[in-house]
Formats: C-alpha cells, structure tokens, sequence
C-alpha cells in the first residue's frame, strides 16, 4: 500500500477530482488517498467550510459557482440536447399565440426554432432573443425595459418582473441554472429567480425546458420545483424520483432526443 498523501495536496487532489468526476463517496475517496474515512470527513468538512467542496447524504461534489459561467461558453455546452429541446418545443407551440422567453442559452435556441411560425407575439428579456428573432416576419417582439446584464445581454430582477407583470401569455417557456436529481430549481443569483417566476406568472402554460448537464448541476439559489411547470421538457429520461415528483404534480413529461 502506498503512503499517505500529505494533507495540502490531498486536499487538492480531492477538489480536483470531484470537480472532475462529480459526487463521490467517503469510502471511495479514503480508498484513493490511503487514509481512514474519519480523515475524508475531516478533509470534507474542512473544505466546505473554505468553499471548495460540497457535501450531501454522504457523498462530496464540487462547490456551486457563485456565478454562471460566460454566455460563450455556455452555448456550446450540450448543443446537441439544447437542439432537441428547441426542436421538440417548436412541434407544441401553435401559432398565432403570446410566448414569454426567459434568459439563457436554451432560450435562445428556443427561440430560434420558432422563427417560421406565423403571428407569434414573443415577450422576453433576452436580447440574444430578439436578435435571433429580429428578421422573423411573422414575428412581434416586446422587449423588457431597464438596466442591461452586459455578460448575458438580458434584463434581470424588478425591471423584468414589472415587464412581465404588465401582458398576459399563452405560453412561458424558461430553463434554469441547475435542477437537482429530484426536482429542485437553482439560479445563480435572487434577480435571476425573480425573473423567472414573473415570467411564470404571466403565462397560462409554463414550459421548463431542461438539458441532461443542468440535472445535477448546483447553484446558490434554489427557488421551485420542476413539477410547478405545466409542461417539462428533457433530453433524456428523468430519473425515477424525478418522474414520480412530476406524476404527482401532474407534470406533462416530454423528452426530446
């Protein structure tokens, strides 16, 4: 058996590898560095308290980010099931109706996949949505009004709120930071969450759309439940909790793949 690493670089070589390789155990982290699970829980509980690590039921994962990564990298990330969503979405929403579109990746190929559709009027406080949207001719846009998120170019907190507070939707259709294996909603930040529970609130069928690398992923701030959404969308199967928390809400499941 080999020696022991010693506790700074194991501690970093635990950081490194949950950021890695996502949750992992204490036995299985004690079997890697050769030490006793007593040592990992004190390591653990060491480096949550610094804010490098996350601990749950046993198991460690990387810490959330204390804000989303840039808009640039985040558009590639899982484009392929981004896609599938937006492709998916364009076969339910009719035309000649009121979509609200929230901010965010997705989002915008969401609204991407609706550019065909005729007589559509699409609230949003996304500008990468209207972009996208700008030379639909079947299409009217309302854009939400007040300070600009210049990283993301969107529209966040009380002035989205009281933009969408002012119109009614057929449609809102939205995603989010992250969502837990069982259904738990997080955003990187309270203007965020507010935005999207205006959205939410304007609309008379919410549509959540989420892809498989937000299932898991954390984030400061954890507000709802994926089962409040009229309509969920996934790229792949949710597992089995999850599937019984949206039956019990009586969640319209869609997956898209």
């Amino acid at each position: 058996m080999s020696d022991p690493v010693p506790l700074d670089r194991r501690r970093d070589r635990i950081v490194a590898l949950v950021k890695s390789c996502g949750f992992m155990a204490v036995e299985e982290l004690a079997r890697r560095f050769n030490v006793s699970v007593q040592t990992i829980r004190t390591d653990l509980r060491d480096l949550q308290e610094q804010g490098r690590i996350f601990r749950r039921h046993g198991l460690a994962g990387p810490a959330p980010d204390p804000d989303n990564s840039a808009y640039e990298k985040r558009e590639v990330w899982n484009r392929s099931g981004k896609r599938a969503l937006a492709a998916k979405l364009a076969d339910i929403i009719p035309e000649g109706c009121t979509i609200a579109i929230g901010t965010g990746t997705t989002a915008e190929l969401a609204a991407q996949s609706l550019a065909s559709h005729r007589n559509l009027t699409v609230l949003t406080n996304n500008i990468h949505v209207v972009l996208t949207l700008q030379n639909a001719p079947n299409v009217t846009l309302r854009l939400a009004g007040g300070t600009i998120r210049t990283r993301d170019l969107d529209i966040i907190g009380a002035d989205s709120a009281e933009f969408f507070g002012t119109y009614r939707a057929d449609f809102g259709i939205v995603s989010v930071g992250g969502m837990s294996e069982t259904g738990d909603l997080m955003d990187f930040n309270m203007d965020e969450v507010r935005a999207r529970r205006a959205l939410v609130a304007c609309c008379d069928h919410a549509i959540l759309l989420v892809d498989e690398k937000k299932v898991g992923r954390k984030a400061l701030c954890r507000d709802g439940h994926a089962s409040d959404f009229k309509t969920v969308m996934l790229n792949t199967a949710p597992g089995d909790i999850l599937q019984q928390q949206l039956v019990r809400g009586r969640s319209q499941v869609i997956v898209a793949n």
